[in-house]
């Protein structure tokens, strides 16, 4: 098969009428005769790093609310699917449309309530109606049918608490009220506080930590706060004030190793009266 032109391959995309055409276009030029070597070797497998570092980069342009960021990281993400969906398609796991056709079908089956019956549900109504229907479709692996259903294994340990925590919600498994979380907390907290003050083995002092941990992310539900925005949103905080540290630091031929905790909590200070956030 001959080569196209360059001019004739950019034309091909361009004649797409949608943008989101337009995206599915470049993926199958890219792979194509005269594409890009490395684009045409890729597998689903190989893939998979890649799609998992395009999510990661939009959470943090929305954890950072960078409205340009965004656009930009949102944009790599959908053209990794639709490359991802090519190849998929290539290697006989199915069309990009037979994906598209699939999952319309699952939402309005698990949306009776807008497409079926018209009821007002609320939220938590929604929810507890989208993990019953779920738990209910036939061919679901065991722990799938639980009510817990099943995560990843990697997805982050905080983003599964917090799944795991609102879906037992969803059943009704849970504090009456926000109260009720922050009284657990406190409780997993003095529990933890006893364990440390006496002789306590490693693994014993990991699980009452993970209780608090635990605790604190049903706190976050109840509080509608994703606790992995959160404590990225603190560690990059935390990140870019004790970097402030570090430089002024440098100013007077010192690093941290050699300042002292009241040098280093000053500075602290004065990173936050200066808004570095």
């Amino acid at each position: 098969m001959s080569t196209p032109p360059p001019s004739s391959r950019e034309a091909e995309i361009r004649t797409e009428a949608s943008p989101l055409g337009r995206i599915l276009a470049l993926a199958r030029v890219l792979r194509g005769p005269g594409g890009c070597p490395w684009d045409a070797e890729q597998t689903v497998e190989s893939l998979t790093p890649y799609l998992q570092e395009e999510t990661y980069e939009v959470v943090e342009a929305v954890g950072e609310r960078d409205a340009a960021a965004f656009r930009e990281e949102l944009g790599d993400l959908l053209f990794m699917v639709s490359f991802l969906a090519l190849v998929g398609e290539e290697t006989g796991w199915g069309t990009l449309d037979e994906v598209a056709e699939a999952v319309v079908g699952k939402l309005i089956r698990r949306h009776p309530h807008v497409f079926l019956t018209g009821d007002a549900i609320g939220s938590e109504g929604a929810l507890r109606q989208w993990e019953e229907l779920k738990r209910d479709e036939g061919g679901a692996p065991e722990a799938a049918r639980s009510t817990l259903g099943s995560r990843p294994p990697g997805l982050p340990a905080l983003t599964t608490a917090y799944r795991i925590s609102e879906k037992a919600g969803a059943v009704g498994f849970q504090w009456p009220d926000l109260g009720g979380a922050l009284a657990k907390l406190d409780e997993e907290i003095a529990e933890l506080g006893r364990e440390i003050e006496r002789p306590t083995p490693r693994p014993e002092l990991e699980k009452e930590l993970g209780d608090v941990l635990y605790a604190v992310v049903n706190v976050a539900r109840y509080l509608k706060v994703d606790p992995e925005r959160a404590l990225r949103g603190t560690t990059a905080r935390f990140t870019r004030r004790f970097r402030y540290i570090e430089e002024q630091l440098r100013q007077r031929d010192k690093t941290p190793a050699t300042a002292t905790l009241q040098e280093m909590d000053a500075l602290w200070e004065e990173a936050k009266a200066k808004g570095i956030r």
